[in-house]
């Protein structure tokens, strides 16, 4: 999909806060505890494809609204029966979709940060606040939990291994830090922010992994909600051990894709190979956000 026109869009930075709003549909990377994602041979057999789609840059504004509006058809057509009971997988034609993007940049505090030429956003993902902005690759997956044989917590360790493996494919050492949401390059520098909405098992929202992200916008806020932490980014992970590598969002993507293929277990292609019909409801619900 060729990335939306630019006609009359913002180049203010936007900074947004993340809020929890019900406890059984909204989760936190930081309330997770251990889970495991093997499968049995026969459910590996069952899973679905994913699509994978790369929007380029978009605002905030327009993302959010993308999300919500196809979690809403997913939904519908899922719980479609008379009893609003599962519709079997061959009758749906919305496919499990990953959203890849970067947005223009996205900060909190609204007077100070309006300011600097910020835009603010209240959602209803989990965590705190965060920073969004070129540079930093946001994946955003529509998958539809119970056909993965996932529950929300495995799915959410699930992002965080993507992460972890991306990292590790250009020798960045991440992992996870205990009590802490995201994906850590060491005990105070966090690479990538994580949180998640999920409703009747279709997931929204998902992470941010910082490729060449400007880190200036980090010392704005206080990343997450977390007092002494900070943000780094692959580029300046590696430029501390005196190595340079290209790092930016483009080829960091395809490691990504191959990472959530590798994670979950599923194969991720290009949505318009897997999903026609998604990428034809994608392109439709992007055009009316522009018009």
């Amino acid at each position: 999909m060729n990335s939306p026109s630019r006609r009359g869009l913002s180049t203010a930075a936007q900074l947004v806060r993340y809020q929890s709003t019900r406890a059984d549909r909204v989760f936190a990377a930081t309330k997770l505890g251990d889970c495991t994602l093997s499968r049995t041979p026969d459910q590996l057999a069952q899973l679905p494809p994913m699509g994978y789609v790369y929007l380029g840059q978009i605002p905030y504004k327009q993302a959010l609204s993308l999300q919500n509006q196809l979690s809403r058809l997913r939904i519908d057509e899922i719980y479609s029966g008379p009893q609003k009971t599962r519709t079997p997988r061959s009758s749906r034609k919305l496919s499990d979709t990953i959203i890849l993007l970067q947005h223009q940049p996205v900060q909190p505090e609204l007077d100070r940060l309006h300011g600097l030429g910020c835009e603010y956003f209240e959602t209803d993902r989990g965590g705190e606040i965060t920073f969004h902005g070129p540079g930093q690759l946001v994946a955003y997956p529509s998958m539809y939990l119970l056909d993965h044989f996932l529950g929300t917590k495995c799915y959410v360790k699930g992002l965080e291994n993507v992460v972890i493996e991306s990292c590790a494919q250009f020798g960045v050492d991440a992992d996870r830090l205990e009590g802490f949401p995201g994906v850590w390059t060491s005990g105070t520098e966090k690479v990538a922010a994580l949180g998640t909405h999920v409703r009747r098992y279709v997931t929204s929202h998902g992470f941010a992994l910082n490729c060449t992200t400007d880190l200036k916008w980090f010392t704005e806020i206080v990343p997450c909600g977390l007092e002494g932490k900070t943000a780094t980014s692959l580029k300046t992970v590696l430029a501390s051990q005196g190595k340079t590598a290209d790092v930016s969002v483009d080829t960091v993507l395809p490691v990504v894709v191959d990472s959530f293929s590798k994670v979950f277990g599923c194969d991720v292609k290009p949505l318009e190979d897997v999903s026609p019909h998604t990428f034809n409801v994608l392109q439709e619900l992007l055009k009316k956000q522009y018009i």
